[in-house]
């Protein structure tokens, strides 16, 4: 029996190496640290590319949040003026054969006038939500940049000068999101037309 003769096909002098030369090592390591790199810089754009779009969903899940419970009080309430908050927190409407566009909106659920809502424009810059049942505020936007966020409309677009039962409230709200850590600015623009419904 001839124990060497898996090593017969081998030319005379030859030595069994099982280690790489050192450009294979060099190439290996190369091609090693580019697939590093690639994989790295695949996961940095994927958090930047999360960043982005978890800026822009934060904002529209809060923009949702916000105009569907101004949605649904307006068209369940019994009566609405539009008119501005002063800077004592007491809402002033605007009155009639003036343009019924302001910074706040007053909602009155019930034919009682002691109990109301009122959204509003403060003066730094943040859109509140306030109740007199609970007499506490909520800001359910932040660095809004028009001053006029409510208009009366007729079901044209056109902006009316009365307070006549079949209007529509329409709320412009122009937001800036400024630049945080991690968070590019961007600027957002929401509308929405809510009118009451007959009962």
């Amino acid at each position: 029996m001839n124990l060497d003769s898996a090593n017969a096909s081998r030319p005379a002098g030859a030595l069994c190496t099982a280690g790489l030369t050192l450009p294979e090592m060099m190439i290996a390591v190369a091609v090693f640290a580019f697939v590093v790199t690639g994989v790295i810089s695949a996961n940095l754009f994927g958090l930047r590319m999360f960043q982005i779009t978890e800026n822009k969903l934060t904002a529209s899940d809060s923009a949702r949040a916000a105009l569907g419970k101004m949605t649904t009080d307006i068209r369940n309430c019994k009566s609405t003026l539009v008119g501005n908050v002063t800077t004592n927190g007491t809402f002033v409407a605007i009155a009639d054969g003036v343009a019924q566009a302001g910074s706040g909106l007053i909602i009155y659920p019930t034919t009682n006038t002691t109990n109301f809502i009122i959204y509003f424009l403060n003066a730094d810059n943040t859109f509140r939500r306030t109740t007199s049942v609970s007499n506490t505020t909520v800001i359910l936007a932040r660095f809004i940049t028009n001053t006029v966020v409510f208009r009366v409309q007729d079901f044209l677009g056109n902006v009316l000068t009365n307070t006549q039962n079949n209007r529509v409230i329409y709320l412009n709200l122009e937001c800036y999101q400024p630049k945080r850590h991690a968070m590019v600015a961007d600027y957002y623009k929401l509308e929405t037309a809510v009118t009451r419904r007959a009962r």
